[in-house]
């Protein structure tokens, strides 16, 4: 790809929340980084993170392939919370296009010299938890939503028994100042706006801060076992509705919300997402530690405490 000695990394999502993020991380230590991008938006986004930005689409084959033959390769395929609402035909297109991606990735850099791939794939496949932790190693028992992902997770699977060097990782709910959590936490508490919550109490959920995030995935691409699936989660799962809670507090704004009783959700919500946010989602994070790795926000409320200190930078 280049003449310049420094190790490679090829990001897909790169111009995402995580993936701009994982941008930053590599480049600070020193690996040239090449993101794909779709559009010329992207492509600025990917380049203020630091990365050389390569066009293309990962539904479509092209010249972007050649690009990918890199060191390490980060996967972060979209996936998207807004979808439409739920019909046989868009699960099994959306299903589709998933493998679809995949293969043109994967594909390409299936003869190469590629030493890690980290794939980056949803905790829905393994269906709803209860409030207790469960480990990798339980069956998927897919929700609806995970339902659309899990023949590209199988798909998966055949890769890595054909000894391809890839370590899958599954994050929990990833927060900071981005995406879903600057739109429904951050911005309407400093606005002084509702915020939504769905049922009396909340589900359980594993949070985990977004640099965590991107440091563990690059701790699986250093240390992963390839083959292994890992968890990229805190050791404390919390109530969905800490989030805004422990967020207001600490920001010293009050905190007004807008309850939706969780028999109205799935009236006014796509049934396939109503499950979803309403059903526990707890992780453990003991096999991710047990390969040394160790966080720097261990809790939701030292995480959130760099949320509003960036925010006041």
């Amino acid at each position: 790809m280049t003449g310049d000695a420094r190790p490679t990394a090829f990001v897909t999502g790169a111009a995402g929340f995580i993936g701009s993020e994982l941008v930053k991380l590599l480049v600070a230590r020193g690996h040239q980084v090449f993101g794909l991008a779709r559009c010329s938006e992207a492509a600025e986004r990917v380049r203020r993170a630091g990365a050389v930005p390569v066009m293309g689409d990962l539904l479509e084959p092209g010249q972007w392939q050649d690009e990918a033959a890199t060191d390490w390769v980060f996967h972060l395929p979209p996936n998207r919370m807004r979808w439409p609402r739920a019909t046989w035909r868009r699960t099994r297109s959306i299903a589709r296009a998933r493998v679809s991606m995949d293969a043109h990735l994967l594909d390409a850099v299936a003869a190469s010299a590629t030493r890690r791939i980290v794939y980056v794939a949803d905790t829905s496949v393994y269906g709803a938890t209860g409030p207790r932790p469960i480990t990798e190693d339980r069956p998927p028992r897919p929700s609806a939503r995970g339902r659309r992902l899990m023949p590209a997770l199988d798909r998966v699977d055949g890769y890595v028994i054909a000894g391809m060097p890839i370590v899958t990782a599954f994050p929990g709910w990833v927060y900071g100042n981005g995406s879903w959590f600057r739109e429904r936490i951050i911005d309407p508490v400093m606005a002084g706006r509702r915020v939504l919550q769905f049922g009396k109490t909340g589900r359980w959920v594993s949070p985990i801060h977004v640099e965590d995030c991107v440091r563990a995935l690059v701790h699986l691409a250093e240390h992963g076992e390839a083959g292994g699936r890992y968890f990229l989660v805190n050791s404390d799962p919390i109530r969905m509705r800490e989030f805004a809670g422990t967020f207001a507090r600490l920001a010293n704004r009050p905190l007004r919300v807008w309850l939706m009783p969780a028999a109205v959700t799935r009236l006014v919500v796509d049934p396939v997402l109503a499950e979803y946010i309403q059903a526990d989602a707890v992780f453990s994070n003991i096999r991710l530690r047990g390969i040394g790795f160790r966080f720097q926000y261990p809790t939701l409320e030292q995480g959130l405490q760099h949320v509003i200190g960036a925010l006041h930078e």
